[in-house]
């Protein structure tokens, strides 16, 4: 019977595209890896396919025994652990790893927005309002978000499609 471990799960950054190749050499390794995916349809030359995508990507979650930090050095397509304020690396609660794999496990449709969260500043860079700049207020629904944004000294909430804006 295994003995259950108590090394933290840590974040790995890896190259645009490369969290499955980082995957299968943290494998070889016999480093515990584990690359939360997500289905998406994509369309090629007029087909409809369903492929397997990172959830959060260019990130993957190790769980590395002491002795395999240094075979974690040089992988191919890592950029390294990402790092907490006090220069260690960040560690991910079990607690907050199980609820990310209850949710990829379910059959709920996820998507990730990175880099919208509420109270980030914004640009909208299509549309009647293309170049204002504001405040991410919150997400109506997967396809519309609320802006704050300043003119003529007062703050005016506008509701703007996702394609339409980038943050900043």
């Amino acid at each position: 019977m295994s003995e259950p471990r108590f090394e933290p799960w840590l974040v790995l950054r890896t190259r645009s595209r490369q969290e499955n190749v980082v995957e299968g050499v943290l494998q070889q390794k016999q480093i515990e890896a584990y690359l939360p995916r997500r289905q998406v349809v994509r369309s090629w030359q007029g087909r409809r396919r369903a492929i397997d995508t990172p959830l959060f990507p260019g990130y993957l979650f190790v769980r590395p025994r002491p002795d395999q930090y240094d075979g974690m050095r040089y992988i191919r397509g890592s950029c390294g652990l990402v790092l907490a304020a006090d220069s260690k690396p960040a560690t991910l609660p079990e607690k907050d790893l199980s609820a990310v794999k209850i949710l990829v496990d379910s059959d709920a449709e996820i998507t990730v927005d990175p880099g919208l969260v509420a109270g980030k500043r914004v640009r909208i860079v299509a549309g009647p309002l293309a170049g204002l700049e504001g405040e991410l207020v919150w997400k109506k629904n997967q396809e519309q978000l609320v802006i704050n944004v300043d003119l003529v000294s007062s703050s005016v909430r506008v509701e703007v499609a996702r394609e339409a804006i980038e943050a900043l």
